[in-house]
């Protein structure tokens, strides 16, 4: 008897894929729940937003996690920029470095996710803010607040690099 699946697969492309639905859901997201001409979104509209969102989320760390266990991905230890990802302990309100791998786990274990909409000029436009996940570890609570824009671009420079390296 051959068997026709011998472990879980997820293809760059997928991850790609994931990457971009996710970039253009966060940006999507900020640009038209912070306009004012669609500053009341409906309940239903939000949780159609949610709904996608999460679900590409957790897709997407969920693709990248099993290419890391797979060493398709070299567990990088390097720490992604901050502008990326921070993450602190709430006891401690350090900044701590984070990694690619970090921030998957983090997406993934998270017990709360928000993403708040700032009024237009009230941030700088350089600012990224998207996510703030929120969960314990040990019973003891963390924060990670993540650009999600900025880490789908970071994954995807990623990707490429690995591919470049291969040919």
């Amino acid at each position: 008897m051959e068997d026709v699946l011998d472990k879980h697969k997820q293809e760059f492309d997928e991850i790609r894929r994931l990457c971009l639905l996710c970039h253009g859901l966060d940006l999507t997201s900020s640009t038209i729940f912070g306009s004012e001409t669609y500053s009341n979104p409906t309940i239903e509209t939000k949780s159609i937003l949610h709904s996608l969102l999460s679900s590409h989320l957790l897709r997407l760390a969920v693709a990248i996690r099993i290419n890391l266990y797979q060493e398709s991905i070299e567990n990088i230890t390097i720490p992604v920029e901050t502008m990326v990802a921070g993450y602190y302990e709430d006891h401690e309100l350090i900044v701590k470095p984070v990694t690619i791998k970090d921030i998957c786990d983090k997406i993934i274990h998270a017990d709360s996710v928000t993403k708040p909409i700032f009024p237009k000029n009230l941030l700088d436009s350089d600012v990224k803010i998207s996510f703030q996940l929120k969960g314990t570890n040990r019973k003891r609570a963390w924060t990670l607040n993540l650009s999600l824009e900025l880490f789908a671009e970071t994954v995807l420079k990623l990707l490429d690099r690995i591919d470049h390296v291969s040919y």
